[in-house]
């Protein structure tokens, strides 16, 4: 029997009988991946679906500041095309490496003018002259050496750049060879994907991020470059983890010599990110954020400082007791640890630095009345200190000197020694 007219617009999809304004407007909460579903149910959803505005929204979800065009693509659907699944590392920006004792700290980001997506180490030079000393009339035997570092991305080197090429890329069946520079020199690098955690080896020293960042998704940190795990990679998307990638770099060998010191010729570092709510500052944790330390001889370096909250601190709400949790309307309470995203062969990547159990009312020492640190709060903690080779480490006296939310000095008592650290501005850094 042939079927009536009606009867043939009544099957109609509900969905396609809305405005194409308002149907657009329920396309744009979908992710690529839902996009490129219903673009295969029928002829007219993958006319819709292919509405660049859709794709533009789907690239700019990734990005901390929208782009308007597409730049050097023909679309934004081959610009998200072109390096999918790649756009969690631009969208997490912040990576650390397993790199022995060093460390690495990156920042990934999105080149709107380049096409590309790259990824630069972060450094920090000191701007003070090295001679130059601060008088602390509290005790003038202490050394003070001021700390004013300017920080920058290492823009000569980039560590990560992915570029679109002919499209051939087996993202999740290999390596993802990458053009850097030092290809010149007969180095080359790539770019492996990590599978979904837990680790297979529950030894904590094999997972990264290390124990003491808290994080829910961690990965196997293979300390060998070869081998059944350096040959693993996710193989589906599914079991893909979007919170860490490895980077693999070796060199040709020369006239029967390798490129790399000490007759190595291949390397391979981990890299994981941060999770926001540990390195965003709040009411309550002031004090959170990525921060350049002054290490003397080994230079500057970059920690995590993470508050935890104290069982009977402040919980932000006011009543009679906040006043105790207060310091120049600064809330002042729980713990305070300092944690290295790099390092140095004493104290390396991933260890405390110095941590104080209690900033609030438990720890309290006095208020400076001193010129150099007046009405700054001091507070105990404890330094973490180590021979070469993170040999016999201990944790030493020292006091935190809290000059602001965005300075604090460490006073490591036995040393009659003072250090800075002063807070990084992520978001100034990654603009382009």
């Amino acid at each position: 029997m042939r079927m009536s007219t009606n009867t043939a617009q009544n099957t109609e999809s509900p969905l396609l009988q809305l405005p194409t304004e308002l149907l657009h407007s329920v396309l744009s909460y979908l992710s690529a991946q839902d996009l490129a579903r219903l673009s295969a149910t029928c002829r007219c959803l993958a006319e819709h679906t292919a509405n660049d505005l859709l794709w533009a929204n789907v690239v700019n979800s990734y990005l901390p500041e929208k782009i308007h065009d597409s730049g050097p693509f023909d679309s934004f659907r081959s610009l998200y095309i072109a390096y999918h699944p790649c756009w969690f590392i631009p969208q997490k920006k912040i990576w650390f490496s397993d790199t022995e004792h060093t460390g690495n700290l990156i920042l990934g980001r999105y080149d709107h003018r380049r096409g590309v997506i790259e990824a630069y180490r972060v450094i920090a030079e000191r701007r003070s002259p090295s001679h130059k000393f601060q008088i602390w009339e509290w005790n003038p035997e202490v050394i003070i050496q001021t700390f004013h570092p300017k920080p920058s991305l290492w823009l000569d080197s980039p560590i990560l750049l992915l570029r679109n090429h002919d499209g051939e890329r087996h993202y999740l069946r290999g390596e993802i060879r990458m053009p850097l520079p030092l290809e010149s020199q007969q180095v080359f690098n790539s770019l492996s994907f990590c599978p979904k955690g837990p680790p297979p080896d529950p030894d904590p020293y094999k997972q990264w991020p290390p124990p003491i960042v808290p994080s829910r998704n961690r990965v196997y940190r293979s300390p060998e470059t070869h081998g059944s795990e350096w040959e693993r990679n996710p193989g589906l998307l599914e079991i893909m983890s979007e919170d860490a990638f490895r980077i693999r770099r070796w060199a040709h060998f020369r006239l029967g010599m390798p490129m790399f010191a000490a007759g190595r010729s291949e390397t391979l570092s981990t890299y994981a990110t941060l999770d926001p709510h540990l390195y965003t500052p709040t009411r309550q944790k002031p004090y959170q954020g990525i921060w350049i330390g002054d290490y003397s001889a080994h230079g500057c370096e970059f920690l995590l400082f993470l508050q935890r909250d104290s069982e009977d601190g402040f919980n932000g709400t006011p009543d009679e007791g906040e006043s105790e949790f207060l310091h120049d309307g600064i809330i002042q309470n729980g713990s305070l640890e300092a944690i290295k995203l790099t390092g140095d062969p004493n104290v390396p990547r991933g260890e405390l630095s110095f941590i104080s159990d209690d900033i609030g009312p438990k720890g309290f020492v006095r208020v400076a009345d001193e010129s150099l640190f007046r009405g700054a709060r001091i507070v105990r903690s404890r330094g973490h200190v180590a021979g070469l080779g993170f040999r016999d480490d201990t944790f030493i006296a020292s006091q935190l000197i809290l000059i602001s939310p965005d300075c604090i000095a460490h006073y490591w008592e036995t040393m009659g020694h003072i250090s800075y650290f002063r807070r990084l501005d992520i978001d100034e850094l990654i603009r382009i």
